[in-house]
């Protein structure tokens, strides 16, 4: 198939959650797939970016939005325009133009769109059809940073939440096929053609590791500049780690990540906490954990620092918003707990007996290898390709053009 792939981020560097799904998609698909990637950015990528992207096998290209863009289009917001201030701050009149003038002479078979705001790019007809990524419910992510922020972004994050509770069910209503990782961020949508596409693991990158973990070593992994990690670093060293260090005083906690936001660098001050930015490679950092503890209080989707934890074979501790997202059974693949009280009593408890971690920590690389593959998401993908151009060539599932959110004020 030829695809046109529309996408806010470049793959590379994989920092956040949506470059890392987008890379190992592109990775496994552009084999058998003629793509090219359209990557809305607000400023031109380094030549040696580009290559390295267009190395995955697809074809390149950039549409330069500009910063100074991006008022004019906010300013809509203040004017009347309801929809998401993520599609207005990424939408250019000469840049919906520019894709739109790519798409009707590319002859693609069907558009691929990462999150809700590309949503501006997308093609007004059925042809070629359209299938969304949106990774997760965004208006519960939003909606729970309301609850959690403090100080003036937290009516902002209220806002944006109630703006996208309107737009997500909609636009999904629009497409041919909607996807998202996990069958809670379904239900929070709660409308269209929404598929399941989990996130997978890279199992050969993330190898089992069987040496028994000796150091009382804890570990939180993850982009430490996007707030639900950041508040669940602060968290975790402020009310979690003190819990465990009273039972376990050798007890010592790596915050791993890229970007680390600076309240999160701050943290490095407490006894017992390193702060590692920017380290070549993530899994080294896992298995030479004896526990990984994900104590996510917000956030959406399906947790990749996770699913790496139990491929390298650390028993993962975390709340269960985060397991809900994964087909586990508390317990026999992780252990879970909503209050700091409990994410330290399940931490002590696999840092004082390894055989339980160790149980855990097999059942839970099984797990990954049978459900949680990067070539098996990327195998969804493909399939909701194939059935998004299958609908627009027999005429039936056509999406709903005539939705309330298709005028100025909604999708298109």
């Amino acid at each position: 198939m030829r695809v046109l792939v529309l996408i806010t981020r470049l793959p590379l560097p994989p920092w956040r959650g949506d470059q890392i799904r987008a890379l190992h998609h592109l990775r496994c698909l552009a084999p058998r797939h003629d793509i090219t990637c359209c990557a809305l950015l607000p400023r031109e990528p380094s030549a040696a970016l580009r290559a390295a992207v267009e190395a995955l096998g697809v074809r390149l290209v950039v549409e330069p939005l500009g910063w100074l863009g991006a008022v004019p289009a906010l300013a809509r917001a203040l004017a009347g325009d309801r929809r998401p201030l993520q599609v207005l701050f990424y939408e250019r009149r000469r840049a919906r133009r520019r894709v739109a003038a790519r798409i009707a002479a590319g002859g693609f078979d069907v558009v691929h769109a990462q999150l809700v705001r590309t949503a501006a790019y997308l093609p007004s007809s059925t042809r070629p059809p359209v299938v969304i990524d949106l990774i997760d419910a965004l208006s519960l992510n939003m909606a729970r940073r309301a609850a959690l922020e403090g100080g003036p972004l937290a009516p902002v994050a209220a806002c944006e939440a109630a703006r996208l509770r309107r737009f997500e069910p909609a636009l999904a209503a629009q497409v041919a096929r909607c996807l998202v990782v996990s069958a809670a961020d379904r239900a929070a949508i709660g409308a269209g053609r929404i598929d399941v596409v989990p996130n997978g693991v890279d199992t050969a990158a993330f190898a089992f590791a069987a040496a028994p973990r000796r150091t009382p070593r804890l570990v939180f992994s993850g982009n430490l500049g996007y707030f639900p990690n950041v508040d669940a670093a602060r968290w975790m060293v402020r009310d979690v780690f003190p819990r465990i260090r009273a039972q376990v005083p050798a007890a010592e906690l790596r915050l791993v990540g890229a970007r680390p936001a600076r309240a999160v660098r701050a943290l490095a001050a407490v006894p017992g906490v390193t702060v590692v930015r920017d380290v070549p490679a993530m899994a080294p950092e896992l298995a030479a954990a004896a526990v990984a503890v994900v104590p996510m209080r917000s956030g959406t989707g399906l947790q990749n620092k996770v699913l790496e934890a139990m491929a390298v074979g650390t028993p993962v501790v975390t709340t269960p918003a985060v397991a809900a997202a994964l087909e586990v059974v508390p317990g026999e693949h992780l252990l879970v707990a909503g209050d700091a009280d409990g994410l330290a009593a399940a931490a002590v408890a696999l840092l004082t007996d390894p055989g339980r971690g160790r149980a855990l920590a097999v059942a839970a690389r099984t797990l990954v290898e049978r459900r949680y593959r990067w070539e098996a998401s990327a195998a969804a993908v493909e399939a909701a390709w194939e059935a998004a151009v299958a609908a627009a060539r027999d005429g039936v599932g056509a999406p709903d053009r005539d939705a309330p959110c298709c005028a100025r004020n909604g999708v298109w």
